[in-house]
């Protein structure tokens, strides 16, 4: 069913000028499902290679009497912890100056 305002040519011209100045949407290619479950692979990696390595430091600090340290000096004894051999990796001799400045911070 048609009207009278369907056929006027000057509204059909104002609405051709208004949608003139839009873009024409264009159609979006989908993710292909391998890249995505990329994504979610490498996604999970991180998250869980984060919350080991973060288990791990604080570990090391534990077992070294640093539990209240900040983590810059968990860091830190991780890293010595891990510059000598594997088999002295749990406790790090001579850390005791960390330890000393640490355990301010562990009293409430």
């Amino acid at each position: 069913m048609t009207n009278d305002l369907d056929l006027d040519p000057q509204l059909k011209e104002a609405f051709d000028d208004r949608l003139g100045r839009f873009d024409v949407a264009t159609r979006r290619r989908r993710p292909r499902p391998w890249r995505v479950l990329a994504v979610g692979i490498a996604a999970a990696s991180l998250t869980l290679g984060g919350a080991a390595f973060a288990a791990d430091v604080n570990t090391i600090a534990a077992a070294n009497g640093a539990e209240c340290a900040h983590v810059f000096a968990k860091v830190q004894l991780w890293v010595q912890s891990h510059a000598g051999d594997s088999a002295a990796r749990h406790q790090v001799s001579g850390e005791h100056h960390l330890i000393i400045a640490t355990e301010a911070a562990c009293r409430h």
